[in-house]
């Protein structure tokens, strides 16, 4: 087992993992590659999340071959969110980034969101996804985005993106709910709306993924129907601590 890390860390980077054993080295690679140019302690958290391959061994490799690199195993699946808050558990850097894995977010722009977020001014740096090709799933995301923006009444360009970076306490409270969501991933900009953090948008690409399959594309209208389920029952428990505010 590699050595732990004997540096404070300042960025913690947290990427789920389910049935993800074809994306994992080059995530890992790219990753290590962007830490060195950026110059500041940092830490990749994969969680994996129950997966059915062999992600678990290329984690277990990829933690072996460098000691920036920590992975924890849910022996069940618990959706993006769980791995999320189990990453955030275990985390050491003062701050968090949330990355998925299938390399669609481009882990060199991860040095982007940290020094914007750097410059102050604001709580949470979030990225704004643009298609280096057309992208049929971020027609999907741009129309729910509309959706989240008109429901809850902001204005981000892009309200359904999980690419952010931020601190671990604004974190915990993003992820911080009264009731059980399977999709909660869809409602992270959401989440910023409603508890009042001001936010800064940074234009990132978008690329086709690098290997495997999502499992959005098995159950695309049973998925849209649950989302929006949950969309209705996320605004009917945020909305009263909204209007507080407002």
């Amino acid at each position: 087992m590699n050595e732990p890390l004997k540096t404070p860390v300042e960025l913690s980077i947290i990427a789920p993992c389910y049935n993800e054993e074809g994306n994992v080295f080059e995530l890992t690679r790219r990753m290590l590659a962007m830490f060195d140019t950026l110059r500041v302690p940092c830490e990749l958290l994969l969680i994996d999340d129950g997966s059915k391959d062999r992600t678990w061994e290329r984690i277990q490799d990829a933690m072996a071959s460098d000691p920036r690199v920590r992975g924890e195993q849910h022996p069940k699946n618990r959706g993006i969110e769980g791995g999320w808050l189990t990453g955030l558990a275990i985390a050491h850097g003062r701050l968090v980034a949330l990355i998925d894995s299938d390399l669609q977010n481009p882990p060199e722009d991860i040095a982007r969101l940290y020094e914007a977020y750097a410059e102050g001014g604001c709580d949470i740096v979030q990225g704004v996804r643009h298609p280096v090709n057309v992208h049929s799933r971020l027609f999907f995301s741009r129309a729910l985005s509309h959706i989240l923006n008109v429901t809850f009444a902001m204005r981000l360009r892009d309200n359904k993106s999980g690419f952010l970076l931020c601190s671990k306490d604004v974190l915990s409270d993003l992820l911080t709910h009264r009731y059980h969501y399977r999709y909660f991933q869809n409602f992270i900009g959401a989440a910023i709306g409603v508890k009042g953090y001001k936010v800064r948008e940074v234009d990132t690409d978008f690329l086709p993924r690098h290997a495997g399959e999502s499992f959005l594309s098995d159950f695309p209208l049973w998925v849209s129907l649950k989302i929006g389920a949950e969309l209705v029952k996320y605004r009917v428990e945020t909305l009263p601590a909204q209007l507080k505010r407002s």
